[in-house]
């Protein structure tokens, strides 16, 4: 695990200082702004299970294209990896995406985040068994399908999902939180794991009244 340091402020100090759901927004968002793409599916688990007992903050087409567009995007990124990950590491991803069977339909087909199961599905299957096709994906395709729009449009989503969890929050943004903290080092999946372990189910429940009248 990595020794965390906010400018000399260690994690566990920090947390008696930053409401727990404002630091692990400001991690989020650090996540997603400099793309630590191999910590999207703490995100996918996180937005899932906010979504689930909170679901006035998205609505089902943006659940479906955040939370399905982080966990292809880890995919992708482990078939990219080298030397190539094999399918064993990559299974339990696939079976996750497959869960999720019931949002692909909800997803607009014009979407920037816009994917199809049984498309995805072949996609990584073919990237895992043909080095040409996998080198030819990654150097034409993957740019244009999974570049900088598609980042972009996953921070736009999340962005709408923090930002609707802020009217939960009374202190300062998660933004001040981000930029105050200066990280000096990759703090973003600590602070995450710490929060779904340990504060946001107590948390989020005690909240749930105030968002709905807050939200309607």
């Amino acid at each position: 695990r990595v020794n965390l340091s906010f400018s000399g402020i260690p994690l566990h100090s920090l947390r008696l200082m930053v409401p727990p759901l404002r630091l692990v927004s400001a991690a989020i968002w650090q996540t997603v702004q400099q793309r630590h793409v191999m910590d999207y599916g703490m995100l996918d688990e996180f937005v899932t299970m906010v979504t689930e007992m909170v679901p006035e903050l998205l609505n089902l087409r943006q659940r479906a294209q955040l939370v399905l567009g982080l966990r292809a995007r880890l995919v992708l990124e482990l078939c990219r990896s080298k030397p190539i990950t094999d399918l064993q590491t990559i299974q339990p991803h696939l079976d996750r995406i497959q869960t999720l069977t019931p949002l692909w339909g909800t997803q607009a087909t014009d979407a920037e985040v816009g994917l199809s199961e049984s498309n995805f599905l072949g996609l990584v299957q073919t990237l895992l068994k043909d080095p040409d096709e996998r080198e030819h994906f990654f150097q034409d395709v993957f740019p244009v399908e999974f570049g900088p729009s598609y980042d972009a449009a996953i921070q736009k989503l999340m962005w709408q999902f923090l930002s609707r969890l802020e009217k939960l929050l009374p202190v300062s943004n998660f933004q001040q939180v981000l930029f105050s903290s200066r990280p000096k080092n990759k703090w973003s999946s600590d602070v995450i794991e710490l929060f779904i372990n340990h504060y946001f189910t107590r948390y989020i429940d005690r909240k749930h009244s105030v968002l709905l009248s807050l939200v309607h």
